[in-house]
């Protein structure tokens, strides 16, 4: 039930109000009244009402001043005023206040019960989107751990790349990768003689609460399922400082014992070398990975640390770089420069970060200005205007990469020359637009006397109807109807100007059959009839 307040000066007015609105009905109970608004406001401090109904004006504390404090006291209250003045500008002032309605005096029952059945409804409502709203605050609390585990899977694959989301949805989730370890867990067990998923599974959850209870005392570990046979752990120091890698390999090997003890298989142990940051899960993934892959050298039940196999042929993975390269060229070829600068810039920030073999970084390099010199041949195959220019080719491009000193220099050499043809690209776009778009105008000017149509029109300029209306829309800034309605006008006048002609004969040779709607069609965009627009010919 709902408490209700009634302040007012008048004790046969409060009487009434308690005796014949029928307030259980309403969800309601009167909790106390009061005979002015000092007592009002000790008894709203007493009560914290729901429904506060108060005149407005009374002695000792009037309705406006009561109505500021009452807001401070119990803000979500809903304060309904009663006054007998009709003071409007007054009213208007308690509105503003945070009054949530109010009735003029003397006051017919059915008003005040439609004002206290609307207060009730909104408190309804609003009990029913809190309700909604603890509701799924408990389920996104019950899912944080699922959605943490989510994320972290995301990113150590390389399914979001993005920076500023990864670091956004790591503050949403409260994780925070400083200094820590990868270490990759992957089970021995034959998969052909393991009996089936559940056991697996169980397999899984042994092998995370075990590791957890191994590492707690020191690490803070935090487990990623990747598969039915590898858990990856992040591991970090309380207090974010740089882990000893050979502590970390002396804890998985007291892991080990105990997961063989205890579950009765072994399980093999990839270690990492440090990482620094949520940003570098990726690398720390491939190089356990790697890592695990010489389990075919040392044995099962092995710890295998990423720094130990310099020894052994190893694959640098620049996947990344070359991801780089596919999103730079794709962007050239749509000649968007601004992508381009970022995705030169990305290459470069990469680059630079990264202990590259410097065979590969030139490879790199070569192959990816090889490419970009392609697009340009593409284009100037295809530009009329362009075929005859000249341009470097791929054989002085390579001399310029050789006679780079630095990385910075071949970075900057890089972004320029895509800058250069992206340009070059989107000029070529732009040129073919116009060209489209030019072709659609001619064709409008020749057929406006018939029933044409945007499809139409696509058709014969082999576009579709969307990009033919879009490059109206872009280009002209109206749409095909306008245009087409323009032109058809704009021969009208030109018709009817000859007194030989009447206005549904002129209608007809624009392309409009209908006389009626070629009126309208004329007044709307010349602003007169047809009719009109003669006498005007006339008078001058």
């Amino acid at each position: 039930m709902y408490k209700v307040l009634i302040i007012d000066d008048e004790s046969i007015i409060r009487k009434g109000i308690k005796n014949i609105i029928n307030w259980r009905h309403l969800e309601c109970e009167v909790c106390a009244d009061a005979c002015d608004g000092v007592e009002g406001l000790e008894l709203i401090k007493l009560h914290r009402p729901d429904i506060i109904i108060t005149d407005i004006r009374m002695p000792g504390l009037d309705g406006i001043s009561m109505i500021k404090q009452v807001k401070i006291l119990v803000p979500n209250a809903k304060i309904i005023i009663l006054t007998g003045f009709r003071d409007f500008d007054y009213v208007h002032e308690a509105i503003k206040c945070g009054a949530f309605d109010f009735l003029l005096k003397p006051t017919k029952i059915e008003e005040l019960t439609n004002v206290l059945t609307k207060a009730v409804k909104e408190f309804n409502e609003q009990k029913l989107k809190h309700l909604e709203v603890d509701k799924f605050k408990r389920l996104y609390e019950q899912s944080i751990p699922v959605l943490r585990e989510k994320l972290l899977y995301d990113v150590i694959y390389g399914i979001i790349t993005n920076e500023d989301e990864i670091k956004e949805k790591m503050e949403l989730f409260n994780i925070n990768i400083s200094n820590f370890v990868l270490v990759l867990m992957e089970n021995d067990f034959d998969e052909k003689t393991t009996s089936s998923q559940y056991d697996k599974q169980l397999c899984q959850i042994g092998i995370v609460n075990s590791f957890e209870e191994v590492f707690a005392e020191k690490y803070e570990v935090t487990s990623i399922m990747l598969n039915t046979s590898r858990v990856a752990f992040i591991i970090q120091k309380f207090d974010k400082s740089t882990i000893d890698i050979s502590e970390v390999s002396e804890k998985c090997g007291d892991l080990q014992e105990v997961i063989n003890n205890g579950f009765g298989f072994t399980v093999t142990i990839a270690v990492s070398s440090n990482g620094t940051s949520a940003l570098e899960l990726t690398d720390k993934l491939k190089e356990c990975m790697g890592s695990l892959e010489y389990k075919t050298y040392i044995g099962n039940n092995s710890i295998i640390q990423y720094s130990d196999l310099n020894s052994f042929f190893r694959y640098d993975d620049y996947s990344a770089l070359e991801n780089y390269q596919k999103q730079l060229l794709e962007n050239i070829k749509s000649g968007n420069s601004e992508l381009v600068k970022v995705t030169t810039q990305n290459i470069s920030k990469y680059v630079n970060s990264n202990n590259i073999n410097i065979s590969y970084l030139k490879n790199f390099y070569y192959s990816t200005l090889s490419s970009i010199n392609n697009i340009r041949i593409s284009v100037l195959a295809i530009d009329a205007d362009k075929k005859h220019e000249e341009g470097r080719d791929i054989a002085s491009l390579l001399k310029l990469i050789d006679k780079c000193d630095s990385v910075d220099e071949l970075n900057s050499l890089l972004e320029e020359v895509s800058m250069r043809i992206a340009s070059r690209v989107n000029s070529f776009n732009n040129k073919s637009l116009k060209l489209i778009l030019r072709k659609a105008i001619d064709y409008i000017h020749e057929h406006y006397n018939e029933q044409v149509t945007l499809n139409e029109v696509a058709e014969n300029i082999y576009v579709s109807t969307f990009y033919i209306s879009r490059m109206f829309k872009k280009e002209l800034g109206i749409s095909f109807v306008d245009y087409l309605n323009d032109v058809r006008i704009e021969k009208a006048k030109e018709l009817l100007k000859d007194v030989k002609y009447k206005t549904y004969e002129v209608a007809e040779l624009v392309g409009i059959p209908d006389p009626h709607y070629f009126s309208k069609i004329f007044k709307k965009y010349s602003g007169m009839t047809p009719s009109e627009y003669k006498e005007t010919l006339f008078i001058s």
